[in-house]
C-alpha cells in the first residue's frame, strides 16, 4: 500500500542517518488528507498544528509515492552539514521526529499545473515532533559526521 511504501522509505533513508524508525499516525494522515484535498500547492503554516510538512506534486498515470519520495530525498547532496540549511530533506531524517501520516489527492486539471497536463497527485506529509528547527541542526546525523549533542 501507500502508506506501506512511503513509511518503508522514510525509515530506510532515516536509518542510513542513524535516526530512528517512525511510526505511522492515523491523527497526522488526516491532517495531510484534509490539506491535500484542498489541491493549493502551498504550506499549511501551522494551521493544522505544531508539525513539519513536505509537499510534492506530479502530473501523469506514472506519478506515485516513489517519484514524491525521491524528489525530498535527492536535495541529501545539496545538504551541507557546515552551513545546514531546512529542506525535505532534513525533515525526513530529523533525529526528533517520531511520527508521520501523509496523505494523497487527486486534483484537477489546472489546479496544480496548467490545464494542458491533466490531473495531478498531491502528496502532503505531515511530522511530529516537527523538524527544521533553528538552531538543532547537529541533530541531522550524516554517516560521515558524529554528533553526541542530541
Amino acid at each position: 500500500s501507500d502508506v506501506t511504501e512511503m513509511l518503508q522509505l522514510h525509515n530506510n533513508l532515516r536509518a542510513s542517518h542513524g535516526a530512528s524508525a517512525l511510526t505511522w499516525s492515523s491523527t497526522l494522515a488526516s491532517k495531510a488528507q484534509q490539506w491535500a484535498n484542498g489541491c493549493v500547492f502551498e504550506h499549511s503554516g501551522g494551521s493544522l498544528g505544531p508539525f513539519g510538512e513536505n509537499l510534492a506534486s506530479g502530473t501523469g498515470s506514472s506519478y506515485g509515492v516513489t517519484d514524491a519520495f525521491n524528489g525530498w530525498a535527492s536535495e541529501e547532496s545539496s545538504y551541507n552539514p557546515n552551513n545546514p540549511v531546512a529542506s525535505h530533506f532534513t525533515q525526513v531524517v530529523w533525529k526528533g521526529t517520531s511520527q508521520m501520516g501523509c496523505a494523497v489527492a487527486t486534483c484537477a486539471p489546472g489546479t496544480l499545473f496548467s490545464s494542458s497536463f491533466g490531473s495531478s497527485k498531491y502528496y502532503v506529509c505531515e511530522y511530529e515532533a516537527q523538524g527544521n528547527v533553528i538552531g538543532q541542526f547537529g541533530c541531522v546525523l550524516l554517516p560521515s559526521v558524529m554528533i553526541t549533542a542530541c
